[in-house]
Parts: structure tokens; sequence; C-alpha cells
């Protein structure tokens, strides 16, 4: 299958719902925490709400229907 953005029939208008993004996009894909993310964190390993091995390993996770995830192309 070849999927060619630039010739799409609804290139820029329809991106953030295109399902070639939710084909391409694995949903057990880790990301590292983003710097919100990894603040907040922090403040719940120092309040005690989890350990610091569990807040050192956390990661987020990409949601293929999640709107802010942007189509290819």
């Amino acid at each position: 299958m070849i999927i060619d953005c630039q010739s799409c029939p609804v290139r820029d208008l329809h991106c953030d719902d295109c399902m070639v993004t939710a084909l391409l996009t694995p949903t057990t894909a880790e990301l590292p925490l983003d710097a919100a993310e990894r603040a907040a964190v922090t403040r719940f390993a120092g309040a005690g709400l989890v350990s610091a091995l569990e807040a050192g390993a956390a990661t987020a996770r990409r949601e293929p229907w999640a709107a802010h995830a942007r189509a290819v192309g």
C-alpha cells in the first residue's frame, strides 16, 4: 500500500481525523514525559503518592484518538 499525503483530496482540511494516523501510530509507544508531566510526577513523589522508583520510570503514552495527534504529511 502506498500512502501519499501530497495527493490526498482533503489534505490540510481533515488531517486531524485522518485514518492513516490511527493506522500508523503505535498504541503502545512509550514517550518521555514533557516538562509539565515531569513536574506533576515530581510533585506526586514529593507528596508520597508514588515512590521515587515509580516516578523515575513514568512514561507518557500516545493515544491514537487524542486530539493533539497530527496526521502524517
